[in-house]
């Protein structure tokens, strides 16, 4: 039973309605009093609950003789909730997109702004990440190795790396170092190119993902022109990197 109550509250019943509904079930018409004692649910919450399964339409309530009595529909009515509740959403969503536009022309009025917020220490990189995750858009970066290695964290990273190949996300990086950085397990899943300091000498780190800038600029304009620089850099960090092995 317990395993049919963990169901139950998967699909969206609360423990308490689970209980009462399952309980129901075994039963058949019964009274509200017994159904809170095998249930061991106090009288006032077994009312306050078999009321909310009846306006779900899991309980019906039917009269006889001497008492009120409670009856719980077949399983199959698990569905029509479900598609009562799935029309809801979607009336939900509509409303949402309708409120969203209204709302829309509050907030163009400050877009041109930048929002910018500023994330410290690894922990704050993570959240970034996770933001970047959230997105849709591929990634191009620049980054000088001291950078990398102070903010590798290999658990976190090997994490971040995963959930961008899961979504198919590509990702471009251009490294300014001399070192091999071909055990760094987090560049894996990366398209990445490695070029000498010398020739660009990078000393931080720049990641432009969709209207989003690493540290973290949120402007279309900004991140447009940060965007068309690092394709810039890239095709170039690519042809240095194959004049360089040819030499």
């Amino acid at each position: 039973m317990q395993d049919l109550i963990i169901d139950l509250v998967q699909l969206g019943f609360t423990h308490n309605e689970a209980v009462i509904y399952v309980t129901a079930l075994e039963f058949g018409p019964t009274g509200a009093n017994e159904i809170g004692v095998k249930a061991n649910i106090n009288r006032a919450t077994t009312y306050s609950v078999l009321e909310s399964l009846r306006k779900k339409g899991m309980i019906t309530l039917v009269s006889s003789e001497d008492q009120r009595q409670y009856r719980a529909e077949a399983p199959g009515s698990i569905l029509t909730l479900l598609e009562l509740q799935q029309r809801e959403l979607q009336k939900r969503q509509m409303r949402a997109n309708e409120v969203i536009t209204r709302l829309q022309v509050f907030y163009n009025q400050d877009s041109a702004k930048p929002k910018i917020r500023y994330f410290e220490r690894v922990t704050g990189l993570r959240a970034m990440q996770t933001e970047y995750e959230m997105l849709d858009e591929d990634m191009i970066q620049i980054v000088g190795l001291d950078t990398l290695k102070k903010l590798y964290d290999p658990a976190k990273e090997q994490e971040h790396a995963r959930e961008l190949k899961r979504k198919d996300r590509k990702v471009k990086t251009i490294i300014a170092t001399k070192q091999d950085v071909s055990h760094l397990d987090l560049l894996n899943n990366f398209e990445y190119v490695v070029i000498d300091p010398d020739l660009i000498d990078i000393k931080g780190e720049m990641t432009v993902c969709g209207d989003i800038i690493a540290v973290e600029i949120q402007s279309k304009t900004i991140a447009d022109t940060a965007r068309a620089t690092l394709e810039l850099a890239w095709n170039e960090a690519v042809r240095l990197a194959k004049i360089g092995q040819e030499e």
